[in-house]
């Protein structure tokens, strides 16, 4: 007899295989009706943009004030893949409040090391005059959110001094509800001995059609096996800090109202490139449950 054929049989004929095989069956069975009937979905259906791309799609100005000073760069291959999205911008935007016409535009017009010194030059006369804001997308994703800036500022060897978060209402949607958020805002100081200036950050996400603060929050809003569809995007802005003032806060109160301000400008035209989370929940997917 076939030996293979001969173990089988002897697998059969053991009363407590048999039942467990049925019992896992009989399982299987199951956990696919009810995920079936529950409309459980353990896989996210990737949520195209409202516009072709990020970088088209967000504007060179913000508001009134806030103009963007850098030029669009593409990120070289081994980084983008660490960012694991290729929708993202990364920008400098000047207040020009504080900076004049003839010195923004010379800012347009510089590039590498001269760019790097006329930056420096801003910054330390007004550290909240400069923004530098980063916006990435993700969709179809059910993972924990890598990037952020606990993570990210101190693996590059700045130590975080702490952070707070910060509930605002920055304008209103479209409908006329007010905008409100939060906002998690920290300061780095760099411990590499280098001298390196300190930076506070500001960031937040919007996250199937909500704004949060936290990147555990995130991840369980895209959990929820309720829903077909899952994406993300991170808003995250920083301002250069050439001083530190240890007796009082004046640094890292006008980066917060710089980020506030900002924020109130930019949000209303992110939100234009974004899916219409109410229009696409509504929306019946075709595929298949997952």
């Amino acid at each position: 007899m076939n030996p293979w054929k001969q173990a089988a049989r002897n697998l059969l004929a053991q009363p407590a295989f048999v039942v467990v095989a049925v019992l896992l069956g009989v399982s299987a069975i199951t956990l696919n009706s009810a995920v079936g009937y529950l409309k459980l979905h353990f896989k996210k259906l990737a949520v195209p943009l409202a516009v072709h791309s990020l970088k088209e799609g967000l504007p060179e100005q913000f508001g009134d004030h806030w103009i963007q000073i850098s030029h669009d760069q593409p990120l070289d291959p081994s980084t983008e893949e660490v960012l694991a999205t290729h929708e993202y911008v990364f920008r400098d935007y000047a207040d020009r409040r504080l900076i004049s016409a003839d010195e923004v535009e010379q800012l347009r017009q510089a590039s590498g090391n001269e760019y790097a010194q006329l930056m420096g030059d801003h910054e330390r006369r007004h550290p909240q005059a400069i923004i530098r804001a980063a916006v990435t997308y993700y969709t179809g994703m059910v993972d924990t959110v890598a990037h952020v800036p606990e993570r990210c500022y101190v693996a590059d060897g700045y130590e975080s001094k702490g952070y707070d978060d910060y509930s605002k209402t920055i304008g209103n949607y479209p409908d006329g509800h007010p905008r409100d958020l939060s906002f998690r805002f920290i300061s780095f100081e760099d411990q590499t001995g280098s001298q390196r200036v300190s930076r506070n950050v500001g960031y937040l996400f919007h996250v199937n059609g909500e704004y949060k603060c936290d990147s555990l929050a995130v991840r369980a809003k895209l959990q929820d096996l309720t829903e077909s569809y899952g994406y993300y995007a991170k808003v995250e802005l920083m301002t250069q800090m050439p001083r530190l003032i240890d007796s009082d806060n004046i640094v890292r109160d006008q980066s917060i109202n710089a980020m506030t301000d900002f924020l109130g400008a930019a949000l209303p035209e992110i939100e234009k490139c974004l899916p219409d989370w109410k229009a696409l929940h509504e929306k019946k997917p075709e595929s298949k449950v997952h």
